[in-house]
């Protein structure tokens, strides 16, 4: 019986991707992510966004916001490959929310941080709290969560083969 011909659903012989694989998974398809978006001007777009000293706290919450979504849904699949369309359904959201979650929390990593969050925090308007959740940020961190999801599940199937070979 070859890595092809198992049961559906059912995980290829051989086939588990332990804690230390998913981190490294996670880790590999977010590092490719970033020169893909790199190599795109996606970076570049949100540092127009996002400028002065509080774009690289916004992009490590961002990066670390999206590793922990990403490796909650990779230890959900630990038994088989992931599947593409749930994946990256699941990474277009999970983007998203980590985008939420660094707007929300990069300006604890500044001076008086934390009274300028809840500052920030505070909708005196309803225009405000759309802007919120449809800042031209938010575009990038779906996208860009959609192809760390694309890279890996491209990655979790490339390390199958290998395993299977």
């Amino acid at each position: 019986m070859d890595h092809d011909s198992h049961p559906l659903g059912a995980a290829p012989p051989g086939f588990r991707l332990g804690l230390g694989k998913r981190i490294l998974l996670v880790a590999a398809s977010l590092a490719l992510a970033y020169a893909i978006a790199l190599a795109t001007f996606m970076i570049r777009w949100m540092h127009f966004w996002i400028r002065g000293p509080y774009f690289f706290p916004y992009l490590m919450v961002f990066l670390a916001a999206l590793a922990l979504l990403l490796l909650w849904w990779t230890s959900r699949h630990h038994n088989r490959p992931l599947p593409f369309l749930s994946t990256a359904g699941y990474s277009v959201v999970a983007g998203y929310v980590a985008g939420l979650i660094a707007m929300g929390l990069h300006p604890v990593f500044q001076s008086s941080g934390v009274q300028h969050m809840l500052d920030a925090l505070r909708f005196p308007t309803l225009e405000a709290a759309v802007a919120f959740f449809w800042f031209p940020v938010r575009l990038a961190t779906w996208l860009f969560g959609v192809i760390t999801g694309s890279v890996m599940v491209i990655l979790s199937r490339r390390w199958r083969r290998m395993r299977a070979s």
